[in-house]
């Protein structure tokens, strides 16, 4: 087994920290006043770091776990707050190209979204009495088919970067599912009409995830929104965790 960095990581690793030494000269003031360190995720999107873990044919970085933890690992040195948040992008977007059953036209989407359109995703399964880390995960987030796409009704917990990202990405069980593990994975727009967020993140440190709770109160999302839909999360969880 090669324990090397290679070339490519070692550059990717003079990258972040170049990120990590402007991050430091704002991250005490965002971690005293609790704020969204915006011009971080800023920085973050014109160094093409949205799409660092989608494939290279399709226009992204094609990093996998080891060149994400070495950017994590660089950027936290600047601002912890920033590098936890953003993992909150990349362990998203990582998983969804990852997996085998997740659809090529659904992959395509999230990479166009990402490297192309440069948004930035709020990966967010965790519930009040529910977290998207167990085995047994069953979201209480409801999804309901309508016209023209679905309505999610619900609470997210822990839900960092929320006002920061252009979507939050949550689980939700669809009405129509006969199975107890069926789940629904959802894009939410920032501006979608029934979302809004509860500040109630008032920590000792890390502030500046603005980890706060998502609320969704019969929240529209478009067809297009619903990107990944089976009868059985968990694999798809415990795939994504390993």
């Amino acid at each position: 087994m090669n324990f090397q960095i290679s070339e490519e990581y070692k550059q990717l690793q003079q990258r972040s920290r170049r990120l990590a030494q402007d991050f430091a000269t704002r991250a005490a003031e965002h971690d005293r006043e609790a704020s969204h360190p915006l011009e971080n995720y800023a920085a973050l999107r014109r160094e093409g770091f949205y799409g660092l873990n989608v494939p290279k044919d399709m226009g992204g970085g094609g990093v996998g776990l080891l060149g994400y933890s070495l950017v994590a690992e660089e950027l936290a040195q600047g601002c912890p707050s920033t590098a936890l948040s953003f993992n909150m992008h990349l362990s998203i977007v990582g998983p969804l190209f990852e997996s085998p059953s997740v659809p090529q036209a659904t992959q395509q989407y999230i990479a166009d979204l990402v490297v192309h359109q440069q948004k930035l995703i709020a990966g967010n399964f965790s519930e009040p009495t529910n977290s998207g880390l167990l085995a047994t995960y069953k979201p209480a987030t409801r999804a309901q088919r309508v016209a023209g796409g679905y309505q999610i009704t619900g609470q997210k917990a822990f839900a960092s970067m929320l006002e920061a990202a252009d979507f939050c990405a949550v689980l939700a069980h669809p009405d129509e599912a006969k199975s107890s593990a069926a789940a629904i994975l959802v894009l939410v727009p920032r501006e979608a009409s029934g979302r809004r967020v509860e500040q109630v993140w008032d920590t000792l440190g890390m502030r500046a995830t603005r980890s706060d709770s998502l609320i969704l109160e019969n929240c529209f999302v478009p067809e297009e929104a619903g990107l990944y839909q089976v009868d059985d999360i968990l694999p798809f969880i415990r795939n994504g965790a390993n």
